[in-house]
């Protein structure tokens, strides 16, 4: 209840349904603004507006946003034109912080909606990683933190590791120039019945850095890491067996998985119904299968790691390591595979799920500093839509930062925070665009009056 009250405050008008809340990243009013005036008038121009779009149309125009798509065609236009809405409020609020006057058109107010800068934030208290990155691709910082050595439920510690990590390591800057996205943590995973000690502390990191933050005036937004998976395509949907519609169409539904698994009874408690035999051998067989189709996906994707990683050695004038020949994973006997349950199944499921997105994450960095280092990176090997910034636009990353990277043990949090950055800004360039086709004409009389 405690949660719901404060996305409430935190998102006036978005929460009329729980499928048009699944994967939206900010709402009306972010954690660290004043809510949006309200206006029945701006809002009903919007939704009349999207109501003439298809729900193809709608769904391309909250994937381009970076939003979940939800479910029926009415329950889209209606967290779409919220969303819109919401965003134009915030682009205002930008100008104003720049120019300090109303500007004379709507479209002048949308410029604004991309902030200069953006520091995006990977939780995790042993290994919390952050990228502060230009709206050009400049990266100014980037670097792994270790907040605790062990996990610790003492109030006064976790306060003051974190109020420490925001004053001394942090970059602040006035919410006018600067947004800080925070990845969002769950609080279970898949509906598990168990909550590790880890995940409880994440999920205080996370509110103390909101509280810390806030605390500064900083303009806040939480990202669902789902939808940054599904942007850059990391997820083991994407697979050569598949098109890119069937792979778009798996990975969304993974959002709708995640949001309602947390208000589903968990696995193994008196609320979940029994399986009939038949339907458990079913969902074992269908597990081994997929399990045995991602085997051969991580070990393609951990051969490709491993020349970038050597590619990138040889561009920073480092000796190439030497590490043992990749053995061919032995083919899966998915008869003997399913006799070990769809607890254990599952398990192993998630894991390879967790490390193809891994792989794939440090692949995509890798190729990002290799093409800076103005490595042998060509282009036809580069598909345009994974450029960071558009075709042969590079990430420009400051001196040191490759062989920090190269060097770096822990690649993957690294990888997450700046992929998480570089996704946001793609999603805000492409908002700013929405505004100006979809937006209302009442916002600057909204506020001159």
């Amino acid at each position: 209840m405690l949660a719901a009250g404060w996305r409430l405050r935190a998102w006036p008008g978005r929460l009329a349904s729980s499928a048009a809340r699944r994967g939206v990243r900010h709402g009306t009013a972010a954690a660290g603004g004043a809510a949006a005036p309200a206006c029945p008038e701006a809002l009903g121009e919007i939704s009349g507006r999207l109501s003439k779009l298809t729900a193809a149309s709608l769904n391309g125009i909250m994937r381009q946003c970076g939003l979940g798509q939800g479910t029926s065609k009415a329950h889209k236009v209606e967290a779409l034109s919220a969303f819109v809405w919401g965003s134009q409020q915030l682009a205002l609020q930008r100008y104003l912080g720049q120019r300090k006057r109303l500007p004379l058109k709507c479209a002048t107010a949308h410029k604004a909606f991309v902030p200069e800068e953006v520091v995006s934030i990977d939780i995790g208290f042993r290994n919390l990683a952050f990228a502060h990155v230009a709206r050009g691709g400049r990266v100014l910082a980037w670097q792994r933190v270790e907040l605790l050595k062990e996990a610790t439920f003492e109030p006064w510690a976790l306060a003051a590791v974190v109020e420490a990590f925001v004053r001394d390591t942090l970059p602040v800057r006035p919410a006018a120039q600067c947004t800080y996205i925070i990845e969002h943590q769950r609080f279970r995973s898949q509906g598990s019945a168990n909550v590790t000690n880890s995940v409880m502390v994440n999920n205080l990191i996370e509110a103390l850095l909101y509280a810390n933050l806030r605390h500064c005036g900083a303009h806040i937004e939480a990202v669902n890491p789902t939808l940054v998976s599904i942007h850059w395509r990391l997820s083991d949907a994407w697979d050569p067996s598949r098109s890119d519609a069937e792979a778009e169409a798996k990975a969304e539904a993974e959002v709708d998985v995640e949001a309602e698994a947390d208000a589903k009874p968990a696995a193994g408690t008196s609320a979940s119904k029994p399986r009939s035999r038949r339907a458990s051998a079913d969902k074992n067989r269908k597990l081994a299968l997929t399990i045995a189709q991602m085997d051969g996906l991580l070990e393609a994707q951990k051969r490709a790691t491993a020349g970038q990683h050597d590619a990138l050695a040889r561009a920073l004038g480092q000796p190439v390591p030497r590490r043992r020949a990749v053995r061919s994973a032995e083919a899966r006997n998915v008869d003997e595979l399913q006799q070990r349950g769809s607890k254990h199944l599952g398990t192993v499921r998630d894991l390879r799920r967790r490390l193809i997105k891994k792989e794939r994450s440090i692949s995509l960095v890798q190729s990002w500093v290799l093409a800076s280092l103005a490595a042998q990176q060509p282009v036809e090997q580069f598909p345009d839509d994974m450029w960071p910034f558009g075709a042969g636009q590079h990430m420009a990353f400051a001196d040191g930062m490759g062989e920090m990277f190269y060097r770096e043990k822990k690649k993957d949090d690294l990888c997450d925070c700046i992929v998480q950055a570089v996704a946001w800004y793609r999603w805000q360039h492409a908002v700013a665009g929405i505004l100006d086709t979809h937006g209302s004409d009442r916002l600057i009389q909204g506020h001159s009056g």
